[in-house]
């Protein structure tokens, strides 16, 4: 449960480093304000309740002290400000509220699939244009953009009847790759590689 914390933290610095930047003071008043509001709230069991209570919590907070805020570069009620103030607010939380980290953990299964999805995971559409026998079998993949990526084939892969098919080069398909970090005895320490996971039919 730490680590997916860990992660869940790690995700929220990423998406607010890259996002607009609000007045510090600000948010974090606004965000003491949403921790006060989050401990009337009782137990919350579900994802979708505990959207609704930090919304109804940010909006009543925002709403309590609104020309403090406005004057502070902050409408919470501004479309293009809700989402991107969300994620600063929900850091100063994360960091100083421990009442909020029981709603955040609700989060934590969606957003763990979704970050090894987007880490590990590597679609590639296009070719099979060589193939190699070493110690283990890898296919050179040539896709739509001309670029060539080398997939290793190591573990069971979904759909290798098409596999028959592919070698022959003939024909476009979708592979996907995971990222993984295997060692390589020639140099005697660990390399990222794409290992081939599935095939299907584009």
């Amino acid at each position: 449960m730490k680590n997916i914390y860990i992660g869940l933290l790690v995700l929220l610095t990423t998406a607010s480093v890259n996002a607009q930047q609000f007045n510090e003071e600000a948010v974090k008043e606004l965000a003491d304000q949403v921790c006060e509001c989050i401990q009337t709230k009782g137990d919350i069991e579900t994802k979708e309740k505990a959207e609704m209570e930090l919304g109804s919590c940010m909006l009543q907070a925002y709403s309590n002290n609104q020309k403090y805020f406005d004057d502070k570069g902050i409408n919470f009620l501004d479309a293009n400000n809700a989402e991107k103030l969300g994620e600063q607010v929900g850091i100063m939380l994360a960091g100083s509220c421990p009442e909020s980290i029981p709603l955040f953990m609700l989060f934590a299964d969606d957003i763990e699939e979704e970050m090894e999805l987007e880490e590990e995971n590597l679609v590639i559409t296009g070719k099979i244009v060589k193939v190699e026998d070493d110690k283990f079998k890898s296919f050179e993949i040539k896709d739509e953009d001309g670029r060539r990526r080398k997939l290793l084939w190591l573990t069971y892969v979904d759909n290798d009847e098409l596999l028959e098919d592919a070698v022959k080069g003939k024909t476009t398909y979708v592979f996907t790759a995971m990222e993984l970090d295997i060692y390589d005895p020639r140099i005697g320490e660990y390399r990222n590689m794409l290992v081939l996971d599935r095939v299907d039919t584009k």
